[in-house]
């Protein structure tokens, strides 16, 4: 607190020195205290009092500041939200110019899913080739797909138990590829072993057992070849045939995608690997069954053989309006069941299932794991009279 000196006033008359009185901080008289200043005696005087605060006037002010600042608060807001939106908007009309589809999507052709004849004799020749390439797997839908012989699936494979099969294998894509026939009993690393581009391999092997069986390639990591398209079945009579029917041989599996550049697809390796599917389908397309229905006689046995390739889902092959008359679990007649009205096949598995229509009409089969029904694996068999 400064401090300031004041002259103590004297009576000309009396030559007496006078003490001011000062009024102290509650309003009471007080008398300033003598000090000796240079020889000479003065009185200090008391610094005024602070003047009390103006409560009214202060909460006015902090009302304006607050109303002030919530302005631009509000109008900072109201900025930073539109300035993103703008880039936003343009990013997407970016994204949407540069996305327009410049791939040329394949036409589609429904995969012929009668069976081939057995080749007769003892010895059946299967050449596979290995490529990459462009297919239809849904309406204006490209997949860069490795395959075997340029389809998806690949080849329907059809021999008889006993038969010895001389197998060659040519590699013309652009990484390994393999072989892993689950119909075959042969040793991994000497028959199955990874084919360099531009390479070939042939074994042989005896299909010892009945069936239908996958193959698929096998080469690491195996859920990347088979995922995109890397699969077929086999289908391995018994040694005395089966009795006569319609047969028709059907390969569910799934794709993952994401769209590149130029509007075609790849697999979605998360998507792969969390087994979340874009598409499960029967013979590599999208409900392609609803428009070219399979077609059987009223009365006529009928005979599917069915393959799940997966790589990750189980189906549940059910026919709407019909019973499995006879069910062959992964297409054995030894594992024989009778009046099934839903299949369970595991990824990787198989089973012969027969039924005997008796009214024309149509008759939808799906998976009844809906969710992928859903998804594209919904086709139709057409009975007729």
């Amino acid at each position: 607190m400064s401090q300031s000196t004041t002259e103590p006033s004297q009576d000309p008359k009396k030559g007496v020195e006078e003490r001011q009185p000062v009024l102290s901080d509650n309003g009471n008289m007080k008398v300033e205290s003598p000090v000796e200043i240079n020889g000479r005696r003065a009185y200090l005087k008391p610094a005024a009092p602070k003047p009390k605060p103006n409560r009214t006037r202060m909460w006015g002010l902090m009302a304006l500041t607050g109303a002030v600042m919530l302005i631009l608060l509000i109008g900072s807001i109201i900025v930073g939200q539109s300035r993103p939106t703008t880039s936003t908007t343009n990013a997407t009309t970016s994204s949407n110019t540069s996305s327009v589809p410049t791939v040329v999507v394949p036409a589609h052709n429904t995969y012929n899913a009668q069976i081939p004849p057995v080749s007769p004799g003892n010895t059946v020749n299967i050449n596979l080739t290995m490529k990459e390439i462009l297919i239809s797997i849904a309406p204006n839908v490209a997949y860069h797909a490795w395959s075997f012989n340029g389809t998806v699936p690949g080849p329907i494979l059809h021999v008889r138990q006993g038969q010895l099969v001389h197998t060659t294998l040519v590699n013309e894509g652009s990484m390994a590829h393999s072989i892993d026939f689950h119909a075959a009993q042969v040793p991994w690393n000497v028959d199955y072993q990874s084919i360099e581009p531009g390479k070939s391999f042939t074994f042989t092997w005896r299909a010892n057992y009945p069936g239908v069986f996958m193959y698929h390639c096998g080469t690491p990591t195996v859920i990347y070849h088979m995922a995109n398209g890397m699969y077929g079945t086999i289908i391995v009579d018994p040694a005395n045939g089966w009795a006569p029917a319609t047969e028709y041989a059907l390969v569910q599996s799934e794709f993952y995608t994401h769209q590149i550049p130029d509007g075609s697809y790849s697999v979605d390796v998360t998507k792969m690997m969390s087994n979340i599917p874009d598409y499960v389908v029967f013979n590599g397309y999208l409900n392609q069954y609803k428009d070219a229905p399979l077609t059987a006689k009223v009365g006529q046995r009928v005979r599917l053989f069915i393959l799940n390739a997966g790589p990750s889902q189980f189906s549940a092959f059910h026919v709407i309006g019909a019973l499995f008359s006879d069910v062959y679990i992964d297409g054995n007649p030894a594992n024989h069941m009778v009046g099934n009205q839903t299949i369970t096949i595991p990824p990787g598995g198989g089973a012969v299932v027969e039924m005997v229509i008796p009214a024309a009409g149509l008759y939808p089969f799906v998976t009844h794991s809906f969710s992928d029904a859903s998804k594209g694996a919904i086709g139709v068999l057409k009975v007729t009279p």
